[in-house]
């Protein structure tokens, strides 16, 4: 039986829920096919469907407009629950209306409690909780085509989940819900339609994984149409018309005939009757055996298709395995091909950038060499100037005793050619002082250089060595 739920709160929900006329012509039809009047209390059926639609407005819930709706299937008496074959066909109907222009998408669902009063069930909020978990603004309809019997009752109440975070716990409200009228003549089309499906006993809706009867539009005559009315001849007029003109003896002679007659006619017409009813019968047969058939065909096929879909469903996964296995090769020559890659730099980096770094060091050992030889060139140079400078001391002094001997006449002469020469001397000397400054700054400055050579020297023979030694952990 039913786990009944009673949870219906006073939560404030301000969204709107908008039913298109095709939509609730859709849901109508297929609550009323499954339990009316005409069936008995025993035999009603709940029905189940998806909503489809879109959302419109912000935050959540949004409002939510049902454009369609897809028949799915129908359950027993008291309780209607998802099967696995529901869910595939949710998913069709999922990616059918996606594709459409502008896109849809389902918002809920519906289903019917028949004579039962409306409510969300235990089950039914388990049932929601699937729709409404994803989507905030999801929405579920329940119908009992008894509440169209009440004046202005459309026969369906619109719930939503207060909170879905509860699980099945949740206590659940009532959304206000419209019904737009229909604007267009097609839709009393339907109508039509539908009393022609009903005369017609065709189903006035399908399920989406319903076959229709091919014998629908053959209309199968009832017991009452089959009975053919017995002609009577009026014996009376008859005799009376004769009997003005004809003689006792024909009339004795047509009465038997006409008993005949009329019997034969008897038994020509029960055997007609007969022929009809068992042509009834075995036409119906028919049908109920053509329609078991391909119900059987139906379920052959379907069946043939789940294991082919199984198949297809192990033959991917094996490929996906095959897959995972190949990844593991290309990740092993990966961690070869490293490998092989670091190693060949190691060789490449003793091969040649080693003795690359020695070379260099071999000519920084150089550099010392070099720089003795500058100084060398520089102390010959100091000993040349020293030389110049004496020289021209002696210059000088001999100069002075060829003054002295000279005579008055020449001592004005010998003043400024002195004078020019000890202009030119101060002139030597300051070069010679300058040189002298320029040669000590230029060997404190080779001093540094060849420290910071040094230094350096010792550091690149510290990082060399520290290659040579984790060599082997590269």
């Amino acid at each position: 039986m039913k786990n009944v739920s009673s949870r219906q709160s006073n939560f404030v929900d301000k969204s709107i829920v908008t039913i298109k006329p095709e939509a609730y012509y859709k849901m109508l039809v297929h609550v009323l096919r499954f339990g009316n009047r005409a069936r008995n209390t025993r035999q009603y059926k709940e029905v189940m469907g998806m909503l489809i639609g879109r959302l419109e407005g912000e935050g959540d819930p949004k409002n939510v407009i049902i454009e369609d709706v897809v028949p799915i299937s129908h359950g027993g008496q008291i309780e209607v629950a998802f099967k696995p074959d529901d869910y595939v066909s949710f998913s069709y109907a999922d990616a059918e209306y996606a594709e459409r222009d502008p896109p849809l998408f389902t918002v809920g669902w519906y289903h019917s409690h028949p004579a039962l009063k409306i409510f969300f069930s235990s089950t039914d909020i388990k049932n929601q909780l699937g729709w409404q978990t994803p989507n905030p603004s999801a929405i579920g309809i329940v119908f009992d085509h008894t509440y169209l019997e009440n004046p202005g009752d459309m026969g369906f109440r619109t719930f939503r989940l207060d909170d879905p975070s509860k699980g099945p716990l949740t206590d659940y409200h009532e959304v206000k819900t419209i019904v737009e009228p229909p604007d267009d003549i097609e839709y009393y089309v339907k109508i039509i339609h539908l009393i022609d499906s009903i005369h017609s006993k065709e189903p006035p809706i399908l399920e989406i994984n319903e076959t229709p009867d091919l014998f629908g539009d053959i209309m199968v005559p009832g017991q009452s149409q089959m009975m053919a009315k017995q002609p009577e001849f009026a014996v009376t007029d008859l005799v009376g018309a004769l009997q003005t003109g004809i003689s006792n003896l024909l009339e004795f002679m047509f009465e038997p005939l006409i008993r005949f007659l009329n019997n034969w006619s008897q038994e020509l017409i029960k055997k007609v009757v007969e022929n009809n009813l068992q042509m009834r019968a075995d036409l119906a047969a028919l049908k109920d055996s053509i329609s078991m058939g391909i119900n059987e065909i139906q379920t052959s096929v379907k069946s043939l298709v789940t294991n082919q879909i199984y198949d297809l469903d192990a033959y991917i996964d094996d490929r996906l395995e095959a897959f995972d296995n190949d990844q593991e090769k290309i990740k092993a020559s990966i961690e070869s091909l490293k490998e092989e890659t670091i190693e060949k730099i190691n060789k490449i980096f003793e091969e040649k950038v080693i003795p690359s770094i020695n070379q260099q060091l071999e000519l920084l050992d150089k550099i010392p060499e070099k720089i003795e030889l500058i100084e060398e060139k520089t102390n010959t140079g100091m000993e040349n100037v020293n030389s110049q400078k004496e020289t021209l001391a002696n210059l000088s002094e001999k100069i002075h005793n060829i003054q002295n001997s000279y005579s008055e006449s020449v001592k004005s002469s010998q003043d400024k050619i002195s004078s020019i020469i000890s202009g030119k001397l101060s002139n030597i000397s300051g070069n010679i002082t300058d040189l002298n400054k320029d040669a000590k700054e230029f060997s404190t400055n080779l001093d540094a250089a060849l420290s910071i050579l040094e230094s350096s020297k010792q550091s690149l023979s510290q990082k060399l060595k520290k290659p040579e030694q984790g060599g082997g952990e590269a």
